[in-house]
């Protein structure tokens, strides 16, 4: 969805919102003034926030694909999906630009319905694809393949943000093998906004540059469907804070750093 009659022609505010995908992530939104510096943000850029958030509160609200699942999940995970998926004026924002994250404070729309850790910023790397180095061969006793359903447990027990079977299964993805165990040992997903993610490597096969294969070979064979004939092709990851390793690999690729992004829960009650 986009803004409607912004009071300035070069303000506005789009979304794309699919709220069949609660409790994972509903809602990604770009502002113009995220590419701008902060001095040019004004009253204006917060009234198109407010507005697409009262845009969205309108939506109607189908059920969500992730619904069944209330029935294999206990504890923590239980009581936290039960919130979210129960109150339909949750919605789950995902990599929002700092520069909107900090919009949504001053409008007061963050909801803490249980989220403990507070705001937790990603930084977001941009890559050129055609300054990507050319990857190199597989080490001797691996090889390439594609993750299958009965993995997706694994995937979700290694990553901090995990995401639900359903999701995975519909998502690209890349992986690596121990050829002899028919095991994989890193994986990687094109995610749902085009962005490198959930990528792995078991602890035993770190330091033998995997990631750094598994990322260009993903880019290179598993992107084409998103970009379009005769534009430069670019690709984004984002490292959440703290994952020094991460942060190496997306430096060493050549990644930009650009900025920081946050999931961010709005309590749309709040909106008014």
């Amino acid at each position: 969805m986009s803004s409607f009659s912004p009071p300035h022609e070069d303000v506005w505010i789009m979304a794309f919102v699919d709220r069949t995908c609660r409790p994972e992530t509903e809602v990604w939104i770009f502002g113009s003034w995220e590419s701008s510096t902060p001095s040019h943000r004004s009253k204006d850029c917060e009234d198109l926030v407010m507005a697409l958030v009262k845009g969205i509160k309108a939506l109607s609200v189908p059920e969500s694909i992730h619904q069944s699942l209330l029935d294999h999940v206990s504890g923590v995970s239980r009581k936290d999906y039960s919130a979210h998926l129960s109150n339909p004026n949750l919605i789950l924002c995902g990599a929002v630009h700092e520069s909107t994250t900090k919009i949504f404070e001053e409008l007061g729309l963050i909801g803490n319905v249980f989220d403990r850790v507070g705001l937790v910023p990603n930084h977001t790397y941009v890559f050129n694809v055609s300054e990507l180095p050319e990857p190199r061969n597989l080490p001797e006793g691996l090889k390439w393949g594609e993750l299958r359903y009965e993995h997706f447990a694994i995937v979700r027990a290694r990553t901090q943000i995990p995401r639900q079977d359903k999701t995975l299964a519909d998502l690209p993805n890349l992986a690596i093998y121990d050829a002899e165990k028919e095991v994989p040992i890193a994986w990687v997903f094109v995610g749902i906004d085009a962005s490198l993610t959930t990528l792995h490597v078991e602890e035993e096969w770190r330091g033998k540059g995997l990631a750094k294969m598994i990322a260009l070979k993903l880019w290179r064979e598993k992107m084409d469907r998103f970009w379009e004939d005769g534009v430069l092709k670019f690709t984004h990851d984002y490292v959440i804070r703290g994952n020094a390793a991460s942060v190496a690999t997306s430096e060493s690729l050549g990644g930009k750093h650009i900025g920081d992004t946050f999931w961010v829960r709005l309590d749309m009650s709040l909106a008014r």
